[in-house]
């Protein structure tokens, strides 16, 4: 991917394979964040058409969505924070299945996903990325961990004390 965005959203191996990855996103993976994130919502009553997909995906279509809800924040202030990321860590096998399955429904969409996926094509590409990048990892015994960083250090304010 060639941008002169900042990247946001990042896909890490552990342990480190001694090669790089020859799979990349070909266009911004942001998209996968923005699915994520209003997947993560329907926990807290999310209604936009992404959490509304999501849910579609869980309950009629059958799919796990909780290997692509495992993703944490790269800027780490506390203890927690880093808890967090190291939490992050997870089998590529499992992300892998979960984002090709995704990808395949957004592809192939019933009558209810359609209208929910408008506009969004594009996740779907992506979504096959990480899944290739995920069977890359699984092929060398390495989890995987999804973060992104919405923020520079320099844009973000501090915490209040005792938050």
């Amino acid at each position: 991917m060639s941008s002169d965005a900042p990247q946001r959203f990042f896909v890490e191996f552990d342990p480190a394979p001694g090669e790089a990855c020859p799979v990349t996103f070909a266009d911004d993976p942001a998209i996968i964040l923005f699915f994520q994130s209003w997947a993560y919502s329907l926990d807290f009553g999310g209604t936009h058409e992404l959490a509304q997909a999501a849910q579609h995906l869980k309950m009629k279509r059958r799919i796990d969505l909780k290997p692509l809800l495992r993703y944490a924040d790269r800027y780490i202030e506390t203890v927690n924070d880093q808890r967090e990321m190291d939490r992050s860590w997870q089998p590529a096998a499992d992300l892998a299945a979960c984002a090709r399955a995704v990808a395949e429904a957004w592809t192939a969409p019933d009558d209810t996903l359609a209208p929910l996926t408008a506009g969004y094509e594009h996740l779907a590409p992506r979504l096959q990325e990480l899944a290739a990048m995920c069977d890359w990892a699984a092929a060398r015994n390495a989890r995987v961990r999804m973060t992104f960083l919405l923020e520079t250090p320099e844009q973000r304010a501090s915490r209040p004390a005792g938050h």
